[in-house]
């Protein structure tokens, strides 16, 4: 690896030789799940991964893995048994050049096997891991280490909060100094309008309001439904239709509503987010450290972003961790956009470590520590293990 790149506090960041890595697969029950229309998400899955450098330092990152609800079980195994093997014992002169690195050797095989989508998520833990060890090497924050002048606090939103108890949800969101909401929509016309009166009702003027429809709706049904909703000032829409559909039909959809188009977590390649910004006419782009492109991912996404004039936000329903990786990205990016807060229960978010989730005025502060702040508790981790490995 020729690349020798400084961080953005001026050091230049030694080489990481990779010498162990260790991988868990986590799972928790809470009693109630976020719902979509993709439908329920029955367990709260998660796969952490920590790499140690041949320096001793070691950096946490985290493998998406929401559905299906043993895909953490098959990601750990790709890990274990593909990725871990070709990048152990390596050098990389820049976090960075592990991500591009892996997705060049991957690629053929991601091919060959159809597993587009779990070499990408497991690349991106991958990435996110070796920035956090990054940073800590450099005895900082993983905001610090990718920005001059990062943000102490990043706008945050509630997400998905439980409808079949709206007022109960809604008013414990604006207790917790909640100023936006998502609310999952696509669930058919009168449905959706519903959700929008009641709440609506509820709130009055204390919440933004942002929905998601999760890929559910065809151009005209996209059309016929949001310009139903155009009355409730809503501050996106995100993934209304397909993240496979032609960027045509979402240049159009974006011409023909007045509310801002979102996406990001269903796109895969730094091309396909700019194609999506300049034809698809995003106005918020959301990339996803933990299914595609980790942290540099992320950071990427943002320049081109700008570049479009688009809000970059952080799109995140996983573990601590990789909300807390997300929270340090954001503010390195400058917190021009929100990162998401999953309002369900969830053990994976809130016993796995210490993280300091309280809002203000809508506002979260970034983790304190180095790199992004967030180390597992063992006690935790093997409580909600229910598989793992070390290589070295």
């Amino acid at each position: 690896m020729k690349k020798t790149q400084t961080s953005q506090r001026g050091n230049v960041p030694p080489p990481i030789t990779i010498d162990r890595i260790e991988a868990f697969a986590l799972t928790a029950r809470p009693s109630v799940g976020p719902v979509s229309s993709l439908g329920m998400m029955p367990v709260r899955n998660g796969v952490l991964v920590a790499i140690t450098s041949k320096d001793g330092a070691t950096g946490w990152g985290e493998v998406w893995c929401n559905f299906p609800p043993r895909g953490n079980l098959a990601r750990l195994n790709l890990l274990e048994d593909v990725i871990a093997p070709y990048i152990l014992g390596k050098t990389y002169e820049h976090f960075d050049l592990c991500r591009k690195d892996l997705e060049t050797q991957s690629a053929r095989m991601a091919i060959h096997t159809g597993e587009f989508g779990p070499f990408k998520h497991c690349i991106a833990g991958i990435d996110t891991a070796m920035a956090d060890l990054a940073a800590r090497t450099q005895n900082v924050s993983l905001a610090e280490f990718l920005s001059k002048n990062p943000k102490t606090k990043v706008p945050v939103y509630a997400s998905t909060p439980n409808v079949s108890k709206l007022s109960e949800a809604i008013g414990h969101i604006v207790e917790q100094g909640h100023t936006g909401v998502k609310l999952k929509i696509g669930l058919g016309l009168e449905t959706d309008l519903k959700l929008m009166r009641d709440v609506a009702a509820i709130t009055g003027n204390r919440l933004r309001i942002l929905a998601d429809a999760n890929q559910n709706w065809s151009l005209g049904a996209a059309q016929e439904t949001l310009n139903a909703l155009s009355d409730f000032e809503i501050g996106f829409i995100e993934e209304p239709l397909r993240a496979d559909a032609a960027m045509e039909d979402w240049a159009a959809l974006a011409d023909a509503v007045s509310i801002p188009l979102a996406g990001g977590e269903n796109i895969t390649s730094l091309d396909e987010f700019a194609r999506f910004a300049q034809e698809g006419k995003l106005k918020v782009v959301q990339p996803d450290v933990a299914k595609w492109g980790g942290v540099s991912g992320a950071m990427e996404v943002a320049s081109l972003a700008a570049a479009h004039e688009a809000t970059c936000a952080l799109h995140y329903m996983g573990t601590g961790l990789g909300l807390a990786a997300s929270i340090h990205t954001l503010a390195a990016i400058g917190g021009n956009g929100p990162v998401e807060l999953d309002s369900n229960p969830n053990p994976l978010r809130t016993d796995l470590g210490d993280i300091d989730l309280t809002v203000t005025n809508g506002m979260l502060g970034v983790p304190a520590g180095i790199g992004h702040g967030f180390l597992p508790d063992s006690k935790a981790l093997e409580t909600l293990s229910v598989a793992r490995f070390e290589a070295s």
